[in-house]
């Protein structure tokens, strides 16, 4: 019986992935058709380096906040912030070819398997990290949008406000709440194991279970510290940081087709990001983003009043650049914490009371 099961979720897992994929190659052949791959080829070579430059140099910086930010809500001094920086590395490596946001999972499994930090910590700073960055980016999507209205002389478009808005405080409720959210989830595991006496002698989910009811204790103890003031400033430079790396970037690919700063107000050409961003959280990502991720841009950006052109060379290009950047940091940290020469931080044994 459990093997039938595990046979379906193992071909509804392959069904998704094929229609994900299929997805995205559609939408790599329909975008590109709509452009001149020469274009695409001068834009991408005739990039504007300083901006290519600036942009990229933003990018990297960004996880010096992102990595010290995990450190601190990690608190226990286990990990060094060389460690972290690599962690994060991985993480965003894995982020960019997993759908779903998926590769999240690297960073609470790089502190196990490597640097031994329990599950539950792992868990518990991911989540937490998280939810600041969704704070920050309905924020950011709220400010972009009046910005746009007012530089316009005309009113915002008041239903997307309102939700962003929504979200925004979504997010700051999951955030304020999360422990007494997850413990009354682990109150309903409760009432299943004792519905269906067989799921509460699982194994699986008995461990589950378990790291739950660890990870809420986890996320108590952060709350109890006192540090989200210091998250909170870290999370808006780290999102800053990334917002204003992507405007580089599209001001570099898009300078070779006649644009320029003034030709790309920031705000826009942010919440076009934005929208692209949270595509990548949707099931439907495609593998490494390709086609979706792009297609998410193109429809804000070309909402936003540019044309279709310029849209799909852009969302190509600095998502590609994107990509390969963070996936060649992503195998150098593989590569090094690899190594017989990288060493871990020893955690000093109990010393015995008295």
């Amino acid at each position: 019986m459990e093997k039938d099961k595990n046979k379906r979720k193992t071909i509804i897992k392959i069904i998704n992935i094929v229609i994900v994929s299929c997805l995205g190659i559609y939408l790599v052949y329909f975008l590109l058709s709509q452009i001149s791959l020469s274009d695409l080829k001068k834009s991408f070579f005739g990039a504007y380096v300083p901006s290519l430059v600036i942009g990229l140099a933003l990018m990297y910086s960004m996880d010096f906040f992102k990595s010290y930010r995990q450190i601190i809500l990690i608190g226990t001094g286990d990990v060094r912030y060389i460690d972290m920086l690599f962690t994060s590395q991985i993480r965003n490596a894995f982020n960019m070819l997993l759908p779903a946001r998926t590769g999240e999972l690297s960073y609470v499994y790089v502190l196990r398997k490597k640097f031994k930090i329990p599950v539950e910590i792992g868990v518990s700073t991911l989540m937490v990290g998280l939810i600041f960055e969704l704070i920050l980016v309905f924020c950011v999507a709220v400010i972009s949008i009046i910005a746009i209205g007012m530089s316009r002389s005309s009113a915002p478009s008041i239903s997307v406000v309102v939700i962003s808005s929504l979200l925004l405080i979504a997010s700051l409720l999951l955030l304020i709440f999360l422990s007494q959210f997850i413990d009354l989830f682990i109150k309903f595991c409760k009432f299943l194991a004792r519905r269906f006496p067989g799921l509460g002698k699982n194994k699986a989910f008995l461990y589950l279970f378990d790291k739950l009811i660890e990870t809420n204790k986890s996320i108590q103890i952060i709350q109890k510290r006192k540090i989200y003031w210091k998250v909170f400033l870290l999370t808006v430079a780290t999102r800053a940081i990334k917002f204003t790396s992507y405007y580089f970037l599209i001001h570099a690919y898009l300078k070779p087709l006649g644009y320029d700063f003034a030709d790309l107000p920031y705000w826009t050409v942010i919440l076009a990001t934005i929208v692209a961003e949270l595509s990548a959280v949707l099931p439907t990502h495609a593998v490494a983003g390709l086609g979706t991720y792009e297609a998410a841009f193109v429809l804000a950006f070309v909402s936003l009043g540019y044309p279709e052109k310029p849209a799909i060379i852009a969302g190509f290009n600095y998502h590609i650049i994107n990509l390969v950047f963070t996936i060649l940091w992503g195998v150098m940290a593989i590569l090094i914490i690899s190594m017989p020469f990288y060493k871990i931080k020893k955690k000093l044994p109990d010393l015995p009371e008295g």
